[in-house]
């Protein structure tokens, strides 16, 4: 079965899923949520961290690199220009590679990688390709390896050009700051332990640092629900918050169920997703009550990361405050919004 086949039906099952949650009345805003989490983008993602390492050439004039940010719903953009096509890139902290748009990258050498597990467990092919250059607001990569997929679906849901998914295996040599509320990436550059290379550069004062682990430029860190240590992806490729249905009742009694329903997947998998708020989160001592949420099965998405997921944390976590994230002093600090402190 081909890529474009899978998401094609991935594509139809997620609009049943978003009739079924208008026939319950939910928001608009909140069936975007839904419908955009569960889309091919997590299918595909996975695929990409066993299969392609991310090579290129580095060039940025700057100490330190702002790039604005922009939404398409809640998804995370950059302007792009990759091989002299300008566009939109989707920052996507849950995969290590880069990957492009196969309608507008389709002419480089293709080859079949391995399949991917999403949250319909669905299984999918695609190919790859290399590019000449990218370029971001204040800095230019070239000769990167890159994986294609069709990503149509995701231009015509959000209006938007679409070049590809930008991973954070591309970033490691920077520390990021991403605040979402004052819409910018900030890149810094660093050293192999994670030092800063510029003494003037004035530090955040953190609210909380916590140790993440780094597996295939993939961030994970431990949070708690109901005083349960679960660990957690930073996603910010997902426009809602995810949790695994394997979790014990415990934790899953905490959220605020407001509907659900059943996705047939690829081989005919039924898979219950339910939707609801999270309402006991916790990271370090900050209570983050409210959070939207999905709960599905994610087994596929834990085999092809290579670790246990209890969840994944994505718009909905990022707007509560300024991450700053090292890759390679394994740290994320947070200053959360004022009013989140309220």
């Amino acid at each position: 079965m081909t890529l474009t086949t899978v998401k094609q039906k991935l594509i139809i099952l997620l609009l049943l899923q978003v009739s079924v949650l208008q026939s319950l009345g939910l928001s608009s805003s909140n069936l975007q949520n839904t419908a955009s989490e569960l889309n091919p983008l997590h299918a595909f993602r996975v695929s990409s961290l066993h299969a392609l390492s991310v090579e290129y050439a580095l060039e940025y004039p700057q100490e330190i690199i702002v790039i604005p940010l922009k939404r398409a719903g809640n998804l995370i953009l950059l302007d792009a220009i990759v091989d002299n096509q300008q566009g939109n890139l989707i920052l996507d902290s849950g995969s290590s590679s880069f990957v492009l748009n196969s309608i507008y990258f389709g002419r480089g050498h293709r080859s079949t990688v391995a399949g991917a597990g999403g949250v319909t467990g669905g299984v999918t092919h695609a190919g790859k390709t290399r590019i000449r250059d990218l370029e971001l607001p204040g800095i230019r990569f070239s000769r990167i390896n890159a994986h294609l997929a069709d990503l149509g679906h995701i231009e015509q849901a959000r209006g938007v050009k679409v070049l590809g998914f930008f991973g954070l295996g591309l970033l490691r040599d920077f520390e990021m700051v991403i605040d979402l509320v004052s819409g910018v990436l900030e890149l810094r550059s660093i050293s192999t332990r994670g030092l800063n290379y510029f003494r003037g550069i004035t530090p955040h004062n953190y609210d909380l640092v916590i140790p993440v682990r780094i597996e295939s430029d993939v961030v994970f860190f431990d949070a708690h629900i109901n005083r349960r240590r679960l660990s957690f992806c930073l996603d910010t490729g997902a426009e809602t918050n995810v949790l695994s249905s394997n979790l014990p009742s415990v934790v899953l009694n905490t959220v605020e169920i407001l509907s659900r329903s059943n996705l047939r997947g690829a081989g005919n998998q039924v898979v219950e997703v339910l939707h609801g708020n999270i309402t006991d989160f916790s990271i370090g001592e900050f209570f983050l009550p409210g959070m939207s949420t999905l709960i599905t099965n994610l087994r596929a998405m834990s085999g092809y990361y290579g670790v246990n997921i209890d969840g994944m944390l994505g718009s909905d976590f990022l707007e509560k405050g300024v991450f700053t994230l090292n890759m390679r002093s394994k740290e994320l600090g947070i200053v959360f919004n004022k009013a989140q402190d309220e």
